[in-house]
This record gives structure tokens, C-alpha cells and sequence, in this order.
């Protein structure tokens, strides 16, 4: 449904997609060298998390390329099943020394399902994991899918914020991108949310729909500050294979804003925003003061972060790994008491510097220059001298309090900033940097 894991926005092509589900394409990865018997949890690793996959939808939006899947009621019986066991073993890693920070449920649409399947499911997280005191846990939720019997088990079960996907309030253009609610019935799901207690609301909103115009995003901006959330998040849509509007796009029938009208939208919505108290701390995510997302940051700060479900991206260890994607494989593979992976990536020292510059200077806030020299024993202008030094000369780049962020004019064009940093041959790694002289970095949409 919305953005994913911490309502983080997409990467695009800059940054290697991690594709799939509901991940969004943000990456984080934990350092290799700590020792298997459960060292000291790294002062420079903002996690762990978790992010919990709900593959199943009524439908499927034209613009959404997550694993997702029609709904199958014998098929949620299987797979909460085997996201139980998941779960366990996960848990079971002697590494995981820390209480969880975060937990985020996303999809497809967790809310579709049944009030005793949520609260099955909040139960198994619980019974496999330690969370801290003031961990975050998010689920997302479809207007139209949230009963006060759902809304109670979530409540009870823990869940202290929600997500809820809303992308436009005109009533033309949700039936244009394949939503299956109107703006009436996301009001409704909204003031139901309140009167459950929730005090903690993200709403999600998409920017260069077919059709839009500014003034339509305008009034989506305003409409959803009126309402008052803790945060909104803004993303422009992207085009990907497989999808309705793909080929839409593809045969030449899909009339999108251009380029200056997309970048617009982003301006208007930092300004109403901004406006009425709104903090855009990362370049797609705006937040009341104190209300940013914890799991957010965890992807963002290229923090440590487990994956269950099908199709889940793990960022854990040094390795990046993906779980089967259909939700039969996924349960076949726990039925014989083995992790469902199928992707295994090994991040090397190399990649995690690019990835923990490229995350980081999407936050408001900037890479901390102290937390990147404890992590891999060099500074940030150490290991990228050319490419920030020419950043900082043209101001694309700004340094100060140390940290090094973007400048206000990189922001809306800041892939191309970004792109500095990956794959790029002006980078030294150094030699026995950071913990145990190799390291490796511990996510959407």
C-alpha cells in the first residue's frame, strides 16, 4: 500500500534497489567484525529494527511494484504460520545483543487482516524479541480497513503509531492511481484512529500523479494539515517495470506532470508544511518537532535491521539478505526449520562508506562526521577527498557543527548531488579503520 518501512521514499536508480516488499530500496548493514558470542552493540549503529512483511492487498495500486499478492485466506494461515517460526530463529541470533528500537509492520496491506491474525501476529513479535522501553512500533494501515475491533488489538498489542496511506484527497485522481478508497472514507478511518487513542499518525501522500496540478496538491497539503497529524510524508511517484503505469508510460498514454511542475509540488509542499509547525528532516518526510520516525532514521543513519515475511530485505551482520519472495516458497522453507533467504549479498568496507554518505545526506541533519570516523577510522572528507571538497567549493554540500548535510539548493535536486558518492574511484577505505579494521554497514517505500 504506502511507503513502506519507515515511510521512507524510494532511492530510484542512484542507489541499488532493494526492491520488493514494502522496504522501500534503503540499505543499512552492521559491521562484520563484531564477535559471534554477542559483543557490545556499536555506539555508531542506530538499531536494530524490524520490519515485518504483510504480502496481501484487495488490490493492487497501478503505480505499486512491492510483493504483494491478492488476498488468499488459506494462504494468511500458512504464512502466519511461518512467519512465527521466522520470527524465533531470527531472534535467535547471538548477535542481537540490544532490545529492538523499532518495529515496523508494512506491505501490501497489514490491516486487511482479521483482528485475531494482527493480534497472532503482534504476539509472535513480542514472544521472539526484547523491546525497549520506548521502542516505535508502526503498522500500516488502508482506509477502509480499520474497524475499532482491529484498532483495539493494535492498541493492545502495542502498536503505538500508524501509518495510514491516503496519497490524494480528490476522489478522480484516487481512482486514476487504483485506490480503493475515497477521501469520505480516509476521514473516517482518521477520527476512528483518534478516538482509539493513537497519538501518533504518519499519512503518505504522492506528488506528479497523472492529471495533478499543482493547485490539486496544494489542496491534498492543506487538507491533510488541517486534519493534524504528527507526520506527512511526501513522495514523488516513480515509474516501474511491471506496473499498469508503466506500461502506460511505455505506450505513450500516461500524461504526466513535467519536470518543472514536479519540482513545484516539492517546494509547495516544503512551504505548507513548513508552515504550519511541519520539520522536513529527511527529504521526503516531515515531522511535528520530536515526532520523526525512529525506524526511519535506523534506515537512514544505515543502521542494522532484520526482515521477516515474504520478500523482506535483512541488513544485518555485514550481509544483505532476501527472503523468498512468494509466500508459498517462504512458508516451504520454514516448514523444513530454515531461514527462507534466497539473496545473499556481502557488503564490503567499500560500499558501506558510499551507502552511509548517500543515506545520510538525505536527513535534514546531515552525516555526523564523529559517528563515520568511530565506525570506519576515517573522516568523511578522508575518505571521499575529491568529491567533497568539489561539493563544498560549488555549495552543494555545507559543513558545519560537524556534520556535513546538503545545502538548501541540493535538496530537490539531490540524486544528482548523491551520485558523487557511488561507485566512485575517489574513495579510500584505509587501512584497519573502524571496528576490527574491515566493516561492513550493519531498508520504504
Amino acid at each position: 500500500m504506502g511507503a513502506g518501512p519507515a515511510d521512507a521514499t524510494a532511492r530510484g536508480a542512484l542507489v541499488r534497489p532493494d526492491g520488493g516488499a514494502g522496504q522501500g530500496r534503503e540499505r543499512c548493514r552492521e559491521a562484520q567484525s563484531r564477535a559471534e558470542g554477542g559483543a557490545p552493540w556499536p555506539a555508531w549503529d542506530a538499531g536494530p529494527a524490524l520490519y515485518v512483511h504483510v504480502p496481501y492487498c484487495r488490490q493492487r495500486c497501478h503505480y505499486c511494484d512491492f510483493n504483494t499478492y491478492l488476498l488468499d485466506p488459506a494462504g494468511k494461515v500458512r504464512y502466519l504460520g511461518a512467519l512465527e517460526r521466522e520470527l524465533a530463529l531470527l531472534a535467535a541470533d547471538p548477535a542481537l545483543t540490544r532490545p529492538l528500537v523499532s518495529v515496523y509492520v508494512g506491505g501490501g496491506t497489514p490491516s486487511i487482516l482479521e483482528p485475531a491474525e494482527l493480534e497472532r501476529l503482534l504476539a509472535a513479535v513480542r514472544r521472539a524479541f526484547r523491546l525497549a522501553p520506548d521502542a516505535e512500533v508502526t503498522v500500516e494501515c488502508n482506509p477502509g480497513t480499520l474497524d475499532e475491533e482491529r484498532l483495539a488489538v493494535l492498541r493492545d498489542g502495542g502498536v503505538n503509531r500508524l501509518s495510514l496511506g491516503l496519497q490524494a484527497v480528490q476522489d478522480e485522481l484516487l481512482r486514476a492511481i487504483g485506490r480503493d478508497h475515497t477521501w469520505a472514507d480516509f476521514c473516517a478511518t482518521y477520527r476512528r484512529v483518534r478516538r482509539a487513542g493513537f497519538d501518533n499518525v504518519n499519512v503518505d501522500l504522492i506528488f506528479g500523479l497523472p492529471g495533478q496540478s499543482l493547485e490539486q496538491w496544494e489542496a491534498s497539503l492543506r487538507a491533510v494539515v488541517d486534519l493534524g497529524p504528527e507526520h506527512v510524508s511526501c513522495y514523488g511517484l516513480e515509474l516501474h517495470p511491471g506496473t499498469p503505469f508503466y506500461r502506460e508510460w511505455e505506450a505513450g498514454r500516461l500524461q504526466l506532470p513535467g519536470e518543472d511542475a514536479e519540482r513545484a509540488m516539492f517546494d509547495r509542499a516544503y512551504e505548507v508544511l513548513g508552515e504550519a509547525g511541519f520539520v522536513r528532516y529527511e527529504i521526503s518526510n516531515y515531522a511535528r518537532p520530536g515526532r520523526e520516525s525512529v525506524h526511519n532514521r535506523v534506515y537512514w543513519l544505515n543502521g542494522s535491521y532484520l526482515g521477516a515475511g515474504p520478500g523482506a530485505w535483512s541488513c544485518w551482520r555485514g550481509e544483505r539478505r532476501r527472503n523468498r519472495l512468494h509466500p508459498m516458497a517462504y512458508a516451504a522453507a520454514l516448514a523444513e526449520g530454515r531461514l527462507p533467504v534466497d539473496v545473499t549479498e556481502r557488503v564490503d568496507r567499500r560500499r558501506a562508506m558510499e551507502d552511509t554518505m548517500i543515506l545520510g545526506l538525505r536527513l535534514a541533519e546531515g552525516v555526523d562526521e564523529g559517528r563515520f570516523a568511530r565506525r570506519f577510522g576515517l573522516t568523511p572528507e578522508e575518505a571521499f577527498p575529491r568529491a567533497i571538497r568539489r561539493l563544498l567549493e560549488e555549495g552543494w554540500l555545507v559543513r558545519e557543527g560537524g556534520r556535513i548535510r546538503l545545502s538548501p539548493a541540493a535538496v530537490p535536486v539531490a540524486n544528482s548531488v548523491l551520485v558523487a558518492f557511488v561507485d566512485t574511484d575517489d574513495i579510500r577505505t584505509g587501512a584497519g579503520g573502524g571496528p576490527g579494521g574491515v566493516d561492513a554497514a550493519a531498508p520504504t517505500r
